[in-house]
């Protein structure tokens, strides 16, 4: 198994590790179904509020420490000097979406699962496929932690939303036609206003199997 492949493993098990923080259906739901998940980070969990606890730096994961890159400071002028998208198209799972013109691809992963952009080390998105194996799969919860401001799952599906470290994290997960699909954004809090409408057009631009 690739370096890759297992990133993606840990991943799912760190997002699923979680209790869950409003009733999910008892059955699977579309594509379309998760697609109406809040897109922003204002959006509140359904569960009662929290005691104070120590910080759980486990809900969400850095995307900055992918690979090594160095996208240098960022210029968040940039996501309003540069405006719109560019499609992408990903070859080996068949996935697609809108990337923010303001924001630079990554080197491509040598398996072909996704990729990465970033503005500096402002803003990052992640979109990646992996195959999904049932046998080592744990079930889709949200986990109750001050970090998080929205959660929603599903059998199939995984949107989860919060602010850790002074970033603002929003992260979606499903499970189609054998492929677990990720779309995973995180920005620093200061650009919240500005990434709002965006969090918004790329998650209804995402398709997949």
């Amino acid at each position: 198994m690739t370096s890759d492949a297992r990133r993606w493993i840990a991943f799912a098990a760190v997002a699923s590790a979680c209790h869950r923080a409003e009733p999910a259906p008892a059955t699977a739901t579309t594509a379309s179904a998760v697609a109406s998940a809040p897109a922003t980070a204002s959006a509140s969990a359904s569960a009662a509020p929290l005691e104070p606890t120590a910080f759980d730096a486990g809900v969400f994961e850095n995307q900055f420490t992918y690979g090594g890159f160095d996208a240098g400071a960022g210029d968040p002028d940039r996501l309003r000097t540069r405006p719109g998208y560019v499609r992408y198209d990903n070859a080996r799972f068949g996935f697609s979406l809108d990337v923010p013109r303001a924001l630079d691809a990554m080197p491509e992963p040598t398996n072909g699962d996704g990729l990465q952009w970033r503005l500096g080390a402002l803003v990052a998105m992640t979109a990646s496929g992996m195959n999904y194996l049932p046998e080592i799969a744990e079930p889709f919860v949200c986990k109750r932690s001050p970090a998080v401001t929205g959660c929603r799952a599903t059998k199939t599906s995984l949107w989860i939303t919060g602010k850790s470290g002074g970033y603002v994290f929003w992260e979606r997960t499903v499970v189609s036609n054998g492929v677990q699909y990720s779309l995973r954004l995180q920005y620093v809090e200061s650009l919240k206003s500005a990434m709002d409408p965006i969090v918004t057009h790329v998650n209804a631009s995402w398709s997949h199997g």
